[in-house]
């Protein structure tokens, strides 16, 4: 028996050493935790880079749980709980929390970044000798991401009918088993996403041939393992884009719209190929109510029988998380059913510190409701304050995104502009506006801008009143859905009339067409200098949302594999993604960057467009160690060479080597008002050891003292 802080190592059943491992990355896991808080893990994964790292210690990891209803003050059994990913919301969600784990590194790592937990024992070694000495009163069990590993833990003909079976005996009568695994048959495999626990391509789709030890499960085959043990009563609900890291939780109950799901690259682990456009596929499987055959994961509840059916205080049908903001802001949105079997829909905050927005949000209805009363164009959704979330009226209706992506779909081009300048014209003039007049309080969150003279503001200003969040109910009116970005200061309206065109339009190709029928910004009087000041206030709107926070999304350019699209591999060409940091006077930022997808055989040739309010220019060619040769920067306009520099060490002109996996190219003379660069180099990758190396023999440690090569000026 052992304890770090308050957290108990129970190594009674150890058998000495760990029988299994991921290797020295488990030290380091071990290190990190010991020696950063969990605050500070964000940063900890940002600059580590590593796809381990971020398994084990990413805060979304919480995500699979952290929204589900568990009752207050219950008994929790986590089987296979690994470095603790889900462990510490668990904890902060039930009254104990019994862990069970074969390895005392990771138990270790799990104990240590949960020390102060008072309600957390581990107990270490086999499953099969610790549970014969366990409790079977237990409320919960948890499968996370174990289940599929069955025939290690039970073994025998039927091994997972038996693991499921032993893990549901300790169980109390109305106990819940819950269950994270992949399907077998998600879409991410058909589109050319290697098999997650043996990495090749179509291992599971053909049905695991070569494999044996781990297996995955189709809804229909896992439903034959449940209803085979006994049970009858269970829940699906769908992870997505997975169970490890779900930015929305879905259900039978609240499926996914169309257009809906857009985060499908997200693989980290390994590269993958890309062998269709996911999102419009999902959106044909949607159309054809085939999501719950083809999600990428499941979230399985399991209720063991025996006990008098009760109804739940809530049960959630859909939650929704804000990825990659800092605590205060950071909530999660969720649509249940209330025990009088009303649905209703609600946010709450993730963390202490966010309460306060919550707060915010209710008094924002009632000064928006107060402002739109007279025009009566819009509504407020209204909202009842509840603590720590506030309850919204659950709305029925059609959203302006949705009747706008209808018409689109229906070819109804004209009928979409006359919607879209309706809409505008219904915010435009939905409250009385004063001249613009910019406070302290406007500069924190939306920065110094250089807002023209005379700009029409709002003084009580919903700048989210995109076209999602503007629903039409069966009567005819306009609701605002949401009104969480509500500011108690001037803000220029037609900041706001941008930031609805920009959301709209941006977010997808065929949406764009509409610009062909309409300059919507020139009708609404937003001028291409107005455009250039509203984008630099949303960059900074979206920095004080963020902080330091990266989400998903946001990691994924900075550590995420490669993803190759088929036609590129048939024709013999390359693909890199090279990705582009913009400095607008603050430094180069994953929030201000972008990719450009470049293709070669021979030399890579691309343009890069130079933003008017551009200080700076940073080019990552790849993230590996290579040589750059034939390096060419010229100026589109006047063909006049760039001055940059690199971090790499000149081998000959116009030829750098780089022996780290972060080459850089920087520009920093910008010419007034922008411009586009012609870039062109070859490319050879190289391994790290290859590249060190030869930058031993090339720059020995006594030149490196005469020279500083890091910084070369083409």
């Amino acid at each position: 028996m052992e304890k770090i802080g308050n957290v108990i190592l129970d190594d009674t059943h150890y058998p000495g050493e760990d029988l299994y491992s991921d290797g020295v990355v488990e030290d380091h896991i071990l290190e990190l935790v010991q020696t950063y808080p969990v605050s500070e893990y964000p940063q900890v994964i940002a600059r580590e880079k590593d796809w381990a790292v971020m398994y084990h210690l990413a805060h979304g990891r919480e995500n699979i749980l952290s929204w589900y209803p568990f009752e207050p003050g219950t008994k929790v059994l986590e089987v296979g709980a690994g470095c603790g990913a889900v462990t510490g919301a668990l904890a902060a969600l039930a009254g104990s929390v019994t862990c069970i784990d074969l390895s005392k590194k990771r138990s270790m790592i799990n104990a240590t970044r949960h020390k102060d937990s008072d309600n957390i024992q581990i107990c270490l070694g086999n499953f099969q000798d610790v549970e014969q000495g366990l409790a079977c009163d237990f409320d919960y069990a948890t499968l996370i991401g174990v289940f599929e590993y069955g025939r290690g833990y039970i073994g025998g003909d039927k091994p997972y009918h038996g693991f499921l079976s032993t893990v549901m005996e300790h169980l109390r009568p109305g106990g819940k088993l819950l269950m994270a695994i992949e399907n077998k048959f998600g879409l991410k495999y058909w589109a050319g996403c290697r098999e997650d626990h043996v990495g090749t391509y179509f291992e599971g789709l053909e049905g695991y041939p070569k494999t044996d030890g781990v297996r995955t499960f189709t809804r229909p085959e896992l439903i034959q393992i449940i209803e085979a043990c006994g049970y009858t009563d269970y829940q699906f609900y769908y992870p997505y884009p997975d169970y490890k890291f779900p930015l929305t939780i879905y259900s039978d109950q609240h499926l996914p719209k169309v257009g809906e799901l857009k985060h499908n690259l997200c693989n980290f682990d390994r590269d993958r190929l890309l062998l269709m456009e996911e999102e419009k596929v999902y959106d044909q499987i949607i159309k054809d109510g085939l999501f719950s055959l083809y999600s990428n994961s499941f979230f399985v509840e399991i209720t063991k029988p025996g006990a008098e059916k009760k109804q739940q205080a809530e049960q959630v049908f859909y939650t929704k998380y804000s990825s990659g903001r800092v605590p205060e802001f950071s909530i999660q949105t969720r649509i249940a059913q209330n025990i009088a079997g009303k649905p209703i829909l609600y946010k709450q905050s993730e963390f202490l510190a966010g309460q306060k927005h919550i707060h915010h949000m209710a008094e924002a209805g009632k000064r928006l409701s107060d402002l739109w009363q007279e025009k009566a164009l819009l509504k407020v959704n209204h909202n009842t304050l509840h603590r720590d979330r506030i309850e919204f009226e659950y709305l029925k209706g059609i959203t302006l995104e949705e009747q706008l992506d209808l018409m689109l779909e229906q070819g109804r081009y004209q009928e979409a502009v006359e919607s879209i300048c309706n809409a505008l014209r219904r915010i435009k003039d939905s409250a009385p506006t004063e001249i613009f007049e910019m406070t302290p309080e406007f500069q924190q969150v939306f920065g110094q801008a250089e807002i023209l003279s005379g700009e029409p503001a709002v003084s009580v200003a919903d700048v989210d009143l995109i076209f999602s969040n503007l629903l039409c109910t069966e009567d005819g009116e306009w609701h605002v859905l949401d009104y969480e970005w509500t500011f108690f200061f001037p803000v220029p309206i037609r900041f706001i009339l941008y930031r609805a065109l920009h959301y709209y339009l941006q977010l997808s190709p065929g949406r764009r067409k509409l610009e062909d029928y309409c300059d919507f910004y020139r009708e609404f009087g937003i001028t291409s200098e107005c455009q250039s000041i509203y984008a630099k206030m949303e960059r900074q709107f979206q920095n004080y949302i963020s902080g330091d926070s990266i989400s998903l999304a946001g990691l994924y350019p900075v550590m995420g594999k490669r993803a190759l699209p088929l036609e590129d591999l048939l024709e013999g060409t390359d693909r890199r993604r090279v990705q582009i940091y913009l400095d607008y006077g603050e430094g180069f930022s994953e929030q201000n960057s972008y990719f450009i997808e470049a293709y070669y055989k021979e030399k890579l040739q691309y343009r890069v467009t130079v933003p008017e309010l551009a200080a700076g220019i940073r080019i990552d060619p790849v993230l590996s160690t290579c040589i750059l040769s034939e390096l060419e920067l010229s100026w589109t306009e006047s063909g006049l060479p760039v001055q940059y520099r690199t971090t790499g060490f000149p081998l000959e002109e116009n030829c750098f080597l780089f022996d780290n996996s972060d080459p850089k190219i920087i520009i920093e003379e910008i010419p007034q008002g922008g411009g586009e660069i012609q870039v062109s180099y070859q490319i050879s990758i190289l391994e790290q050891e290859t590249a060190k190396l030869l930058m031993g023999k090339l720059n020995p440690p006594e030149r490196r003292k005469k020279k500083s090569w890091g910084l070369i000026k083409g």
